[in-house]
């Protein structure tokens, strides 16, 4: 569905932020403000501001911020297009959908996939409690009758129709049956067969709490020991996990547990460990690390200590790097899956496990030097170029020192031969191959002074409340006079927004931006308070620091360049540029 931003506009103004919060924080008046204890971390006093009149939240403890799409978002765990949806609705504002007759009868399909994987799911259920095979199999793995109710399992007959035929007397078509992947066409002949057969099943339940799709497991050593539905149009495993459903209901949620299997996610939560979760049968997958990142920042993985589950850890821990995770790995002795080692070492000794789960660098490391022997001088010289290799992606250079002196013990290899290969990398080796050349290579710059950033943090808020005094200061300032980033692109959307003839609130530019980080910082930015003073003052005086600072910024520019021109025996050139900088010191003083 698509939101126009004028809908969206339309959309923040008729939800007060005020009265849509207090639906799940208890706000208490403070002065023009609103506060109350953080709903997003733990905190006994509140530091949780709501301001009515600039419709932003921000929390000086957590940092979290934002507009009221950005809370609501956040607090029930919607997508944007959700969270539009749901403040649409109780505003009354009217979405309906204007698509064509084939997107509807789309539409139709899902809703009616839903409703038979629902009815799967019933069938599977009452399958299992009248079957005393499948009962005592889970029972042996020590899963309780609550914690089989609380995950929906099942158990689908040893049978080639059984599912197919019940789904026909529910009023449900064949060709619909098929399309949600629960039955697949005869190889010989015609007519159908059910897809899962003599397996225990577990539902598939996605973050609205509806029936996605099925995994099957078998009860013995057969093949293939998992069996998941197909993709089908509510159904993607690339986009879904596992036990999501439930861990979404943690208010306080620190990290989450990726686990290879069914099995795993539901001994871990029968054990109160109930952040896991499980991929789905395919390779970890961009999707699911974004939709992961709704939830927490923090992963720690734990696959089988097999040669497969290794190999699946490492892809994983590529694809969870990228969206910007803290990742941890948990590695279990014994070879066993987190399910096994928990009823064989009981579940206090797997906790220790997780506090000790191994940081996501020393990890790699450590599987770099998997396999390679200490006293073969060729697996050693292997392990240091994999060692630079590693250590090269690290930004912090006590980390990097850290490790070097770690493992050149560890392998008997000197830490200057290390650091050697490591600037080779970096390309940095001109001047000698020790440690104190690997620097960083982020381009230097200007870092603004505190009372400049205050300067250009006061002028954006007296900007979003009064749009004659913030006509009046971009006469006197331009937007590209700022000097942060960030407040540039602010001062932009202002500038345009009256030029339009309109005064944007701080909620509505939250809205320009996806970020999470960005959402915050710019609710931060607008929970500032002015100083106690006539505005025409703060505003003078922030106009006199923001030009001040750039023509000191201008004079150093111009002072390296005269610099270089007396270098290069450019007299005539470099005095021009000396009564410049004359001219411009005048002015500041």
């Amino acid at each position: 569905m698509y939101f126009s931003d004028d809908m969206i506009s339309e959309i923040v103004e008729k939800n007060d932020i005020v009265d849509v919060l207090s639906q799940y924080v208890n706000l208490k008046k403070s002065g023009s403000n609103y506060m109350c204890l953080c709903p997003f971390h733990s905190e006994k006093s509140p530091s949780f501001s709501v301001s009515p009149s600039k419709q932003i939240f921000n929390c000086f403890g957590c940092g979290v911020g934002g507009n009221v799409i950005t809370f609501v978002q956040k607090i029930e765990r919607l997508t944007f297009i959700e969270t539009l949806k749901l403040l649409a609705e109780k505003a009354g504002i009217d979405v309906r959908d204007t698509r064509d007759e084939k997107e509807l009868e789309r539409l139709n399909l899902k809703n009616k996939l839903f409703k038979i994987n629902l009815e799967t799911a019933r069938f599977f259920y009452r399958t299992l409690h009248n079957n005393r095979r499948p009962m005592e199999y889970l029972q042996r793995r020590g899963l309780s009758d609550e914690i089989i109710k609380t995950f929906g399992l099942g158990f689908s007959m040893d049978s080639w129709n059984s599912l197919y035929k019940y789904l026909l007397t529910k009023g449900f078509t064949i060709d619909d049956v098929y399309k949600a992947g629960l039955v697949l066409p005869k190889k010989q002949g015609d007519g159908y067969y059910d897809r899962f057969r003599n397996r225990v099943m577990f539902p598939i339940i996605d973050l609205k709490g509806s029936i996605i799709g099925f995994g099957g497991r078998v009860m013995d050593d057969s093949k293939p020991k998992y069996l998941n539905s197909p993709d089908t149009l509510v159904f993607n495993k690339g986009y879904n996990m596992y036990g999501l459903n439930q861990v979404k209901k943690i208010s306080d949620l620190e990290n989450i547990i990726i686990c290879e299997g069914y099995m795993d996610v539901i001994a871990l939560h029968q054990y109160g460990i109930n952040n896991a979760v499980a991929s789905l049968g395919t390779a970890f997958t961009e999707q699911q690390a974004k939709l992961l990142k709704r939830f927490s920042n923090e992963i720690i993985i734990s696959y089988d200590s097999d040669t497969a589950g290794q190999s699946a850890t490492m892809r994983g821990l590529s694809v969870l790097e990228k969206e910007g995770f803290t990742v941890k790995v948990l590695n279990v002795p014994t070879g066993k899956d987190p399910d096994e080692y928990i009823r064989k070492n009981g579940v206090e000794t797997f906790r220790e496990l997780l506090k000790n789960s191994m940081p996501l660098m020393e990890y790699k490391i450590e599987s770099a030097k998997n396999g390679l022997n200490i006293n073969n001088f060729q697996d050693r010289i292997t392990f240091l170029k994999k060692l630079a290799l590693i250590l090269n992606d690290m930004e912090s250079e006590v980390e990097v020192d850290a490790y070097i002196k770690k493992y050149s013990k560890l392998m008997q290899l000197g830490e200057e031969s290390i650091y050697s290969e490591l600037n080779r990398l970096k390309g940095r080796n001109k001047f000698g191959n020790n440690k104190h050349n690997i620097v960083n290579n982020k381009k230097s710059y200007k870092k603004p002074k505190k009372g400049e950033i205050l300067a250009e943090i006061y002028l954006l808020n007296i900007c979003i409340v009064d749009s004659n005094k913030a006509k009046n200061i971009f006469k006197l300032v331009k937007t590209h006079d700022f000097i942060v980033e960030l407040h540039k692109e602010i001062a932009e959307f202002i500038v345009l927004s009256l030029e339009n003839g309109k005064l944007l609130t701080a909620g509505e530019i939250i809205n320009y931006y996806d970020d999470e980080e960005k959402k915050a910082e710019i609710s931060e930015i607008f929970s500032i308070e002015l100083p106690q003073a006539e505005v025409e003052d703060i505003i003078k005086s922030c106009v006199d620091i923001i030009k001040k600072s750039n023509t000191n910024n201008k004079i150093q520019e111009l002072t390296k360049r005269m610099n270089e021109l007396f270098q290069q025996n450019e007299i005539e050139k470099a005095n021009a540029i000396y009564n410049e900088i004359k001219n411009l010191q005048k002015t500041i003083k």
